[in-house]
């Protein structure tokens, strides 16, 4: 009897899961840390006056959300401006870079949505499934690439964005989530820094992507895509190849803009130049530029990289 109670409850949890739609437990949030404050990454992404604008200005709002992708209560953030006109605005799906905890989504983004939403956008970020007690067997592009797609099938249904004009970016890891969604689904143009375009070659540089690592706080060790994908040695080649852009670049047909810095560390550059290659081969539309100075993620603060990507952008706007 207690188990068929037991059962009843969790039916009725799932009901009601799955009743939620669209985005839900919005909050507003701002940013509290003076630049001061700050991690030493983000004195690194935002220079002081950049950070203080974002953090005091108040024609836009900081949003905090959830939303359903397949069985999994997703969190994401948001900016969007105060005041919604009758006018309808384009919307910026922005993939966040690392592995599991470490680049959580967090307030410490919001100075980067806020720089894209002030040239005439939404934006709207997803932190994956893969956080929170699940970070240490995060898939890195496995089924956490349906938490980008849901996200944008529900961002585009919103009442205030155009969906005619709906453009996505993504950092690092984000860039490879946001290659992987760009076989599903097609946006305005997508923008990528710094990211992953053939996992095979990522691998054989930092291999502690495949076997994982331990030596950080719990909440941001990872075991490792070979300890967490089934029969890891017998489907590696697959594994591979479903995260690697340049493995398929014939099934992208959004207008990719690949920025890279010569001297990565984190990310080689020359997966990004392959893929680029791939692109040409297939005649497909992208564009590329390459930084000499050391960077990965190609802030606003150093570098024009978020310039070059709003005007590529605008460009594409129907």
């Amino acid at each position: 009897m207690k188990t068929v109670k037991l059962l009843f409850i969790l039916m009725i949890g799932y009901a009601q899961a799955f009743a939620q739609s669209g985005i839900y437990n919005v909050s507003q949030v701002t940013i509290k840390n003076p630049y001061q404050a700050t991690s030493p990454l983000a004195k690194y992404r935002y220079d002081s006056l950049s950070y203080e604008k974002a953090r005091s200005q108040t024609d836009y709002i900081y949003e905090k959300f959830n939303y359903k992708s397949d069985v999994f209560e997703i969190e994401g953030f948001a900016c969007r401006p105060k005041k919604l006109e009758d006018k309808k605005i384009p919307v910026i799906i922005y993939n966040r870079g690392g592995t599991g905890n470490i680049g959580r989504l967090s307030e410490e983004d919001l100075p980067d949505f806020y720089w894209l939403a002030k040239n005439g956008f939404a934006v709207y970020a997803s932190s994956y499934r893969f956080v929170g007690a699940l970070g240490s067997v995060d898939q890195v592009g496995g089924d956490d690439v349906n938490d980008v797609i849901n996200l944008y099938e529900i961002v585009k249904s919103l009442d205030f964005v155009d969906s005619d004009n709906v453009f996505m970016m993504g950092v690092s890891r984000g860039g490879q989530m946001t290659y992987q969604s760009l076989k599903r689904i097609n946006v305005n143009a997508a923008a990528v820094l710094g990211g992953v375009a053939d996992l095979k070659y990522q691998a054989t540089k930092r291999p502690i992507f495949v076997t994982g690592w331990s030596d950080l706080e719990e909440a941001y060790n990872y075991k490792g895509l070979e300890n967490i994908l089934p029969n890891f040695e017998e489907n590696k080649e697959k594994y591979f190849n479903e995260r690697s852009a340049t493995e398929w670049a014939d099934k992208i047909n959004t207008p990719v803009y690949i920025l890279h810095s010569r001297q990565d560390g984190r990310v080689p550059v020359a997966g990004a130049l392959e893929l680029a290659k791939q692109l040409d081969a297939f005649k497909k539309s992208y564009k590329v530029k390459i930084y000499d100075e050391k960077s990965h993620s190609l802030p606003y603060a150093r570098f024009d990289s978020f310039e070059e990507i709003i005007d590529w952008f605008k460009s594409h706007i129907k």
